[in-house]
């Protein structure tokens, strides 16, 4: 679902409509994959309808923002990926045994593989692997310092969610997360936690977010500026 929004004479841009029952009031998304509307199930079609055009500079300008960021993205060089917020160029190589070597003087890491064919997959695990060891570290502090408790943790390949916490309080992780610079990281796992005490995206459960991370807007826009080059190549 989706509505168009008419910016100038020659301009006009959608607006991807995504009702959510853990939303309670309407509000926009704007980010590499466009501008977003989060709405509850039973939002109101005209209501949606006058909140967009009320933002309508806004969504313009975030618009041309990340228009601008993506076309950049596209002249990237091909054979490099994220660790922990830096940048590295990396290389493939077959070997008898599988393993990782990080330079971090030369911004290079090497992935030794034994099927150069599956080398996307040791990537993967690759990843999985760090984002699992920083969660393991850093989720338990976190959670003792704001006082609150969850489940089961997983860490998953997910294609569109940095992070999720179930009813059960169960929070599933991207596998990509570790990409991310560990400031970032906390935040993701901060959100989470604090879903476990108000479980939709209300002022309320916002104001827990900025409580436990004043910094979170800054955070919130590295994921939504990088979540395009983010990606095992």
């Amino acid at each position: 679902m989706s509505l168009s929004l008419v910016v100038t004479e020659n301009t006009t841009i959608r607006i991807d409509i995504c009702p959510n029952k853990r939303t309670k009031r309407l509000r926009l998304v704007s980010g590499m994959n466009g501008v977003q509307a989060m709405v509850p199930l039973n939002y109101n079609a005209k209501e949606l309808e006058s909140f967009v055009a009320s933002k309508r500079d806004w969504i313009l300008k975030t618009s041309q923002y990340y228009g601008k960021l993506k076309e950049r993205c596209r002249w990237l060089e091909p054979y490099t990926i994220y660790f922990l917020g830096g940048r590295y160029r990396f290389h493939v190589v077959k070997d008898r045994q599988p393993s990782t070597m990080i330079s971090d003087a030369l911004k290079l890491i090497t992935f030794h593989v034994t099927d150069m064919r599956r080398y996307k997959q040791h990537m993967r695990e690759w990843y999985k692997q760090q984002t699992s060891r920083i969660i393991a570290d850093r989720l338990p502090v976190l959670a003792s310092r704001f006082n609150v408790n969850y489940n089961k943790v997983s860490i998953k390949n997910q294609k569109s969610r940095w992070a999720s916490c179930s009813k059960k309080g169960n929070l599933h992780f991207n596998l990509l997360l570790s990409a991310a610079p560990p400031n970032v990281i906390d935040y993701v796992m901060i959100h989470e936690l604090m879903h476990l005490i108000e479980f939709d995206h209300s002022h309320q459960f916002w104001q827990l977010v900025k409580e436990a991370d004043p910094d979170y807007k800054k955070h919130r826009e590295w994921l939504a500026n990088y979540s395009l080059v983010i990606r095992v190549a």
